[in-house]
């Protein structure tokens, strides 16, 4: 009896390693089917376009058929902004940052104690000029105090100057702990 069990426990394993390996199967097969929708909708039309043709139907013009004929391809328009009177390279593309501090001050030079060139706007949208100082001011912002280096901006107006970096951010939010 004993000779029996240590024979039968082998193909025990075999068959529950065999049963999970095909109900792994039974479940990943569905996952990898074309009744999948499509990221881009131009390429769900183009598939389906190309199955009428096959099944004898006419194609429906449409414009993604057209698009798929035309071999020029649109870039999306970069986050530059304006030329400006002694600006950069026009080819060169600048990050767009939003300003998180109403009435945020737009310097000539980084500091404090430089002359303020214009006030922005709560979420007005500023371009990054990728120019940073090496060091740190702490302001206080009301609630809060913080610690960021000045950063180089431009504004839609073409205006270049230095904002405190608190001021600024990638998303369009408030900063928290500023004074109404």
């Amino acid at each position: 009896m004993e000779k029996n069990a240590k024979g039968l426990l082998p193909k025990v394993e075999i068959v529950i390693v065999v049963v999970f390996a095909l109900s792994f199967l039974v479940w990943i097969v569905p996952k990898c089917g074309r009744d999948r929708p499509m990221d881009d909708p131009e390429q769900e039309e183009l598939l389906e376009a190309d199955s009428s043709q096959i099944k004898g139907g006419s194609p429906k013009p449409g414009p993604a058929v057209a698009a798929a004929r035309d071999t020029t391809v649109k870039a999306p328009a970069p986050a530059t902004p304006p030329p400006a009177a002694g600006a950069a390279k026009p080819e060169q593309q600048y990050s767009r940052l939003y300003v998180t501090i109403d009435g945020l001050n737009l310097r000539s030079t980084p500091g404090l104690k430089s002359g303020v060139l214009a006030k922005l706007v709560l979420f007005e949208e500023v371009y990054f000029l990728n120019e940073v100082t090496d060091s740190t001011t702490e302001v206080s912002l009301g609630y809060e105090k913080a610690k960021e280096p000045w950063v180089k901006v431009r504004t839609r107006k073409g205006q270049e100057g230095w904002v405190f970096g608190a001021g600024v951010s990638y998303y369009k939010k408030k900063r928290p702990g500023t004074l109404e």
